[in-house]
């Protein structure tokens, strides 16, 4: 198995590797000793799929004599399903849509028994539950937990909805029932993630919202954090950010992709937000949580972005002082309403831009992490070889940065109350244990 993309995608990928274990396959990491290979694409922006395109015709044309069977999976699959089947489809064996996760054993079945090609993909409205096998990838003391699928908010560059549907939650027994399960396996960090995980229960009734999830969550025993990620602003609610701010085990970690901050920008994305409105978030979310870690992400070179867009921009960075921060060049995806907008940014321009955000927040983040030396924090322990490395609670795993641990007498698992002691580059810290 090949996951590229985000961790929603990791966690279909987890849940594919269980519903073949449940049916008899053995999973090898060694892809020569593969019979199968399955690739779990992302199809979000153009760098996504080329990544994708480039993997799968790596292995087709490392395949040769081996003559091993080739499946497609995920969201280029689902979004070029048919296009994929028609011009690699000598080369490939299966296309399995995210609809269709559940079928992939039925997949691997059929192609083993070359029973022809098999492209299965429906419209999206699978949901894996408490009850789902899954394999884990990660690090056995910590683990993604997905707690709803697709998306309402149809911002206007975007084609998540397109591919994965509308949003669909869990259920908070389903979720606090794999949290336990995950507990009683060793986990003691969980990261509840969606496409917005703010918008978790709309879909639901009125009783059922993010609130209510963690209030039961924190319930959990064994669980020790709990941490939120992808939250559109316009969903934060005070209710939330309270909860935040009592509870020992919810990560003071926000994180809210805010994607631009000028007025005519956000309109013009569909954000449901503006500048003001953004501003007095951020001031809120530290006025009642002030050890908060923010993080956001950018998009530049949006349609209609002036050289005035952006450095409004630049100085709302400056101001925000985000903790981390993603910037991304805008991609211009068919069937989205941007992709049809006038004055679109050339790819210099989008570059550049791209280019001063990440050099203004490497001197924030520089600056931020210098005032951390001589803070006592609380680390958990991911990884013992060469080198002893940890997170604190307002580092994510995977997206974030590092904090190296000068004694190696750790476990991995293990939370340990280290000295920051140095940074090590613009974003990562060292400690050593008190």
């Amino acid at each position: 198995m090949i996951s590229l993309g985000c961790t929603k995608n990791l966690v279909d990928s987890e849940v594919m590797l269980g519903l073949l274990g449940e049916k008899g396959y053995e999973v090898t990491p060694h892809e020569e000793d593969a019979d199968i290979l399955i690739v779990n694409t992302c199809a979000f922006i153009d760098a996504a799929k080329q990544e994708s395109l480039d993997t799968i015709l790596q292995l087709t044309s490392a395949n040769g004599k081996h003559r091993r069977k080739i499946i497609v999976a995920g969201c280029l699959a689902q979004r070029y399903g048919h296009q994929l089947e028609r011009e690699l489809g000598d080369k490939i064996h299966a296309i399995v849509g995210v609809g269709d996760f559940h079928h992939i054993a039925d997949a691997c079945e059929a192609t083993l028994a070359e029973e022809g090609f098999f492209n299965r993909v429906s419209p999206p409205c699978y949901l894996y539950d408490h009850n789902t096998p899954r394999l884990r990838t990660t690090p056995s003391h910590l683990a993604y937990v997905k707690i709803a699928e697709g998306c309402d908010n149809c911002c206007s560059y975007c084609v998540i909805p397109q591919v994965r549907g509308k949003y669909r939650s869990r259920s908070i027994e389903s979720v606090v029932a794999e949290a336990t399960s995950l507990a009683q396996s060793g986990v003691k960090e969980i990261n509840l993630i969606a496409q917005d995980t703010t918008f978790y229960g709309r879909d639901l009734g009125s009783e059922v919202n993010l609130p209510s999830l963690l209030r039961s969550l924190v319930r959990v025993p064994g669980i020790r954090w709990i941490r939120t990620q992808y939250g559109h602003p316009a969903h934060i609610s005070d209710e939330f950010l309270s909860l935040v701010a009592e509870e020992d085990k919810i990560c003071s970690y926000i994180d809210i992709p805010v994607q631009h901050i000028h007025n005519e920008i956000l309109r013009s994305m569909g954000r449901r937000t503006n500048q003001s409105q953004i501003h007095a978030l951020i001031e809120k979310i530290r006025n009642i949580i002030p050890d908060a870690t923010l993080r956001t992400s950018l998009i530049v070179g949006f349609p209609g972005e002036t050289d005035g867009h952006f450095d409004a921009l630049m100085n709302f960075v400056e101001w925000a002082q985000f903790d981390h921060l993603g910037v991304f060049a805008y991609s211009a995806e068919e069937g989205t309403k941007a992709a049809d907008l006038p004055h679109q940014v050339s790819q210099s321009i989008k570059q550049a831009r791209v280019d001063q955000i990440a050099k203004l927040h490497q001197q924030i983040a520089a600056k931020k992490r210098q005032s951390l030396i001589g803070k006592h924090e609380l680390v958990l322990v991911d990884s013992v070889g060469e080198q002893a490395i940890g997170r604190t609670q307002g580092q994510a795993p995977e997206s974030d940065d590092i904090v190296y641990i000068t004694d190696m007498n750790v476990k991995s698992g293990e939370f340990v109350e280290l000295e920051i002691i140095d940074t090590c580059g613009p974003y990562d810290l060292i400690g050593r244990i008190l």
